[in-house]
């Protein structure tokens, strides 16, 4: 990764900056955005120990603006950027019915619209690149397992990784094939609980994840960049998931093919998208039935 430039949000904690030091350990430049100046300045001084670039811009994401700011900072300072890591993100540890509506739409604008602002900051400028690589970090709370008292979280991640999914879609209709959009699925939720919310539910409140986790996780973030991959879970479900995601839509895509010539204009792909949707349902169903039963069996 020598020299390539690398945007990390949330990079001040958690994965995010397990992702911003192992990609400054690899020679990238990067650069680190959270809200928390003080801690993101320690991470800078970090990157740069490393051996790499830690440019801070201090950000919060769930600002439009802000983060469109922040992305003319990048290509200011370094001219371009090559991989944006949307890694910013929050739980609150609350039953859905009893959180206060003001933490909900907290969350839901950091996990998710921080993202969406994220990414519609970076792909214009990739574009004129002509690549450039847009990571998402979601989890399997939401999209393969239910955990209680996370429903704001689970709703997020839901939320993202449709929206990844959506997005991948349509660059690939223009032909924009070169921007690759990534969504990385670690195994357990990962993110901070809220400093700021009040637990109504008489659970403690989430620590941050350990550091091994988020190390992890930021190890197979730093592998997504250098190869992009569209869905990857980080834990022990990995394999079914991915032979599912790869399988079920192979062969539904061979059937598309052989159908080419009676598709009218308009038409083209068609099976491919529900290959691919089948693919996912059914991967995220093998995975969820490993779950239950590695629960059940622990007790």
């Amino acid at each position: 990764m020598s020299g390539v430039v690398v945007v990390v949000t949330g990079a001040s904690s958690g994965v995010g900056r397990a992702t911003a030091v192992q990609c400054a350990e690899r020679g990238a430049c990067v650069v680190l955005a959270a809200r928390n100046a003080a801690a993101l300045g320690a991470v800078g001084c970090e990157c740069r120990r490393r051996g790499g670039e830690g440019y801070v811009v201090p950000t919060d994401v769930s600002d439009e603006g802000a983060v469109g700011d922040l992305a003319a900072a990048a290509v200011a300072r370094f001219g371009r950027i090559d991989v944006w890591i949307n890694a910013a993100g929050m739980g609150i540890p609350v039953r859905v019915d009893q959180g206060p509506v003001r933490d909900l739409r907290r969350l839901l604008g950091v996990n998710v619209l921080g993202a969406v602002h994220g990414t519609r900051a970076a792909v214009p400028i990739m574009r004129r690149q002509g690549r450039g690589v847009v990571i998402d970090i979601a989890s399997v709370v939401g999209t393969v397992i239910e955990e209680p008292h996370m429903g704001g979280y689970a709703m997020s991640t839901a939320a993202l990784v449709t929206f990844d999914e959506v997005l991948r879609q349509e660059l690939a209709s223009v032909g924009e094939d070169r921007i690759a959009v990534c969504t990385i699925l670690p195994g357990n939720s990962h993110m901070a609980s809220s400093r700021h919310a009040g637990s109504q539910s008489g659970r403690a409140r989430r620590s941050k994840a350990p550091a091994g986790s988020c190390e992890r996780v930021a190890r197979t973030v730093v592998r997504t960049a250098s190869r992009p991959r569209s869905l990857v879970l980080v834990g022990s479900y990995g394999l079914p998931f991915g032979t599912g995601c790869a399988t079920v839509p192979a062969l539904l895509g061979r059937a598309a093919a052989g159908r080419g010539e009676r598709k009218r204009p308009g038409e083209s792909g068609s099976l491919r998208t529900l290959g691919r949707r089948a693919g996912r349902a059914a991967a995220l169903l093998v995975v969820r039935a490993a779950v239950r039963h590695r629960a059940r069996s622990r007790h």
